[in-house]
């Protein structure tokens, strides 16, 4: 069974390097391993410093960099033509039917998410196919990794509620449509297609949300904006009940920088301990701010001796969600397993949009989703080695 990492975070953060020096050491504790990069912005195959022309002619496949290594960068454009090219050229003529001239029309055709289907089905053909050991995803910025987690979810409700229905109205109105008037409707190649790419994706979505197969890794810097947008990514991630299994916290300045550095030493320094403590259990590492920038596997292998050692990339950090939601007929649910408490120790309290978990000198912040963030603490109570925590009637918090 095939091992899934996504390496998430905010743009800029050092994500591609991650995954790449993550992949890298993963190879070489002898497993078979693709780290695969489906953002438009591909930096993977430059950070190998593979020697390619600006626009990569592989057309899209895995090359192998070392042993028991492939990259692979996926190109939209050859997999609309693979396996996109009825759903695509009707996309187009729709939209040039608007008037948009036919050039930016198939530009535009290129909806969003496409990327996201074109990765699962490469991932559900490669765990089906038994090709890799370990399957590393070097993700897009935060926002587009939560997608890419979601929107099996949201086809999977096109293919129960519309898919059938549509097919079926286009088949019994459609030639009555064409004959008289000039509205764009698909052929059944274009239902033909959309089944083919459905197929190709089922069962993807459970080894998503599997906790013995796939996790993600957060990669993060001691800054305050970013800590922020990582804590996001956490409770929405939480939320899928997909595992956050590691924290990394890069480009850390050396404890001795003195001078113009010193004062973001400091800084840092107090970023990277709320880290810690916001996160907890959740282990975190650092990695420091290297003395050049990371490209070539020699440098790639640094990144990997810091962040790794002697363990191996593809263990379980972590092997359950830190707490989950639960809707409720009255309201809402938070779990979370706090094992050895009594509930007399327990303090509850709130901050923001944040509950704040308190046992004696232990602190722990679950950030809220907005739509339980409205709401009021109903109550909390011990069961068995859980805490559960009830929210009902929406009321306005005032900060603390």
């Amino acid at each position: 069974m095939a091992r899934i990492i996504l390496i998430s975070g905010k743009g800029g953060v050092g994500k591609t390097t991650v995954a790449a020096a993550t992949a890298l050491a993963s190879s070489q504790r002898g497993h078979r391993t693709l780290v695969l990069s489906f953002d438009l912005a591909h930096s993977l195959f430059d950070c190998f410093d593979l020697n390619r022309t600006l626009f990569d002619l592989n057309k899209g496949q895995p090359i192998e960099v070392a042993p028991l290594l492939d990259v692979q960068e996926i190109d939209i454009q050859e997999e609309l033509d693979r396996y996109w090219t009825d759903v695509y050229q009707y996309m187009a003529a729709l939209l040039a039917s608007t008037s948009v001239s036919d050039i930016v029309a198939e530009e535009v055709a290129i909806l969003p998410g496409m990327e996201d289907v074109v990765a699962l089905m490469y991932l559900n053909q490669y765990i089906k196919d038994d090709t890799y050991d370990v399957l590393v995803v070097d993700c897009p910025p935060t926002g587009e990794s939560l997608r890419f987690v979601n929107i099996t979810s949201t086809i999977e409700w096109y293919v129960k509620k519309r898919f059938n229905i549509d097919r079926t109205l286009v088949r019994m109105a459609g030639p009555m449509v064409r004959r008289f008037t000039d509205y764009q409707l698909p052929e059944e190649s274009y239902f033909t297609a959309l089944q083919e790419i459905f197929s190709r994706m089922e069962g993807v979505e459970t080894i998503l949300m599997d906790p013995t197969r796939t996790s993600v890794r957060l990669v993060t810097s001691a800054e305050r904006m970013v800590i922020r947008e990582t804590q996001r990514a956490f409770m929405y991630f939480s939320l899928y009940s997909v595992v956050v299994d590691h924290i990394v916290i890069n480009r850390m300045f050396p404890e001795t920088a003195d001078g113009y550095f010193a004062r973001w030493v400091k800084t840092q320094a107090a970023h990277a301990a709320e880290i810690h403590e916001y996160f907890s259990p959740v282990p975190v590492s650092a990695l420091p701010l290297f003395e050049d920038e990371v490209i070539g596997l020699p440098r790639l292998q640094q990144v990997a001796d810091a962040l790794y050692g002697d363990e191996d990339p593809s263990q379980f950090y972590l092997s359950e969600p830190p707490y989950e939601y639960v809707k409720t007929a009255t309201g809402y649910l938070l779990k979370f397993r706090l094992p050895f408490v009594e509930k007399q120790e327990l303090q509850l309290t709130r901050q923001d949009e944040d509950l704040i978990i308190r046992i004696g000198t232990f602190k722990r912040h679950v950030p809220l989703p907005r739509a339980i963030a409205r709401s009021q603490v109903a109550g909390a109570q011990m069961v068995g080695q859980e805490v559960h925590v009830s929210f009902g009637a929406e009321t306005q918090w005032r900060k603390s």
